[in-house]
């Protein structure tokens, strides 16, 4: 595994890739959380799964509260990014991942060659799916327990909350930051996945991305929560990989027809 200071975790090294992934995680998520889908990329794409601080290895820095303020210190990581990647986030991730997409369009920056986002409209949750920040310890923790996101162990034991709870606080500030603004169609070709049984992002409220990009390679859905991903990481990562796969060939053919 290598790490580059301050922003993400390379698992699997693939210096001659043909493409980068970029992964955002959920709130409370971490680059640990996407480690098992380095056993399960093909060869041609590199990992690189982005470490927000607040987390292990960054504990010393304030974690984001603030949308705008996150997309833009992920854009300006991104300027030293030379080569096509992809960008996929979940949950918080994925509402990172639209609006650094919107970014970089709008500053003439070279964009993803795929969105891929998972259980995050793009209108955005309803704020009474989320924590509350500003609620007392036990009460934030039964909420969070409720969502199925946190380990149990981690909410029952008081050190283990005392290290976890400020981070998931910033986060879900970080979400309630979230405003939508309704912006013409991206042109970059964007992909959808959900959990059947999410009651936070439930498959009908994904459905309003199709409105958002100028290429909407479809709506897949997977069986369980809103956490759905943990479960299905080989079928999940395939999906990525073939579109992927598919936007880079159409790129090429695009580049070389007469």
């Amino acid at each position: 595994m290598t790490t580059k200071p301050f922003w993400y975790r390379v698992f699997a090294p693939r210096p001659a890739a043909r493409v980068r992934l970029y992964t955002l995680p959920y709130a409370g998520g971490n680059a640990l959380t996407f480690r098992p889908w380095a056993d399960h990329l093909p060869p041609w794409i590199e990992l690189r799964a982005v470490h927000l601080p607040g987390r292990f290895g960054r504990h010393r820095q304030d974690p984001f509260t603030d949308c705008d303020e996150a997309v833009e210190a992920l854009a300006a990581e991104l300027e030293t990014e030379t080569g096509p990647f992809v960008l996929f986030g979940h949950s918080m991730g994925a509402m990172l991942g639209y609006r650094l997409a919107r970014l970089l369009h709008r500053r003439d920056r070279p964009p993803p060659a795929l969105l891929a986002v998972a259980s995050w409209p793009v209108s955005g949750v309803p704020r009474a799916s989320m924590p509350d920040p500003a609620d007392p310890d036990d009460r934030f923790a039964d909420v969070l327990r409720a969502m199925g996101g946190t380990l149990p162990e981690v909410l029952d034991d008081p050190e283990m909350r005392a290290l976890t709870l400020p981070v998931l606080r910033a986060d879900f500030r970080l979400c309630r930051s979230y405003v939508y603004r309704p912006e013409p169609p991206l042109s970059v070709p964007t992909v959808v996945y959900g959990g059947t049984g999410d009651r936070i992002a439930p498959p009908e409220s994904l459905a309003g991305w199709k409105d958002h990009t100028e290429r909407f390679l479809g709506f897949e859905r997977f069986d369980g929560d809103h956490f759905f991903l943990r479960h299905h990481v080989p079928v999940l990562t395939a999906s990525i990989a073939a579109h992927a796969g598919t936007v880079l060939d159409d790129a090429c053919r695009d580049v070389s027809s007469p």
